[in-house]
């Protein structure tokens, strides 16, 4: 009698873990169409729920926790300006890491490669050169990282992989799973953009 009175205990146990699994999934799905439909308690209720995971999953990729709190401030951001394109049927938990380790990768390929650059310039500096020229150089390359570092994101990543990965555009295009048009177009902007930040800069 006894191990049958278990048997069903189980069993009762885990049909409850269901159905509480069940609710908490309709909850969320309610929760990502409130989002979509615009509502601000929405949003902040998703970001009291997942802004300390998302900061643990991304700080342990980076190590780095103003680069972290970055990153968690532009996943809400993003989710917030794409709110309107929200898959209901979708995990919101799921689009929000997808979104936070995107954006994880790219940071952590923007610090490589201004690593890589940073190291060319050192050697090309420590050729012979004045002083003075190698002062202004230096002023100037932090310039223009700095004015890298400003460009909208997607300006700044197909840039520098052509720039200072030295890409081609068909193969921008194809890691970044966009048109060759749009790679051109980006790289229109950003220099642009950036013609406009080092005479700002200049001033």
């Amino acid at each position: 009698m006894l191990p049958l009175f278990h048997f069903l205990n189980a069993v009762v146990s885990a049909l409850l873990l269901v159905v509480l699994a069940a609710i908490h999934f309709d909850e969320l799905k309610q929760l990502a169409r409130q989002i979509k439909l615009s509502s601000a308690d929405a949003f902040k209720t998703a970001f009291e729920l997942y802004q300390e995971g998302i900061f643990n999953f991304v700080h342990y990729k980076l190590g780095n926790v103003a680069a972290t709190e970055d990153i968690v401030q532009d996943v809400f951001i993003k989710l917030w300006e794409n709110r309107h394109q929200i898959k209901e049927d979708r995990s919101l938990k799921s689009y929000l890491f997808t979104i936070a380790n995107n954006l994880a990768l790219n940071y952590i390929r923007h610090a490589k490669i201004v690593m890589k650059f940073q190291q060319e310039f050192s050697e090309e500096s420590s050729l012979q050169e004045s002083p003075q020229a190698a002062l202004e150089k230096k002023e100037a390359h932090e310039k223009l990282l700095t004015c890298i570092a400003a460009l909208p994101e997607k300006q700044r990543i197909v840039f520098m992989m052509s720039r200072i990965e030295q890409l081609s555009y068909q193969e921008i295009a194809e890691r970044l799973d966009i048109s060759i048009k749009t790679v051109e177009s980006h790289i229109g902007n950003a220099l642009k953009t950036l013609r406009k930040l080092l005479q700002a800069a200049a001033l």
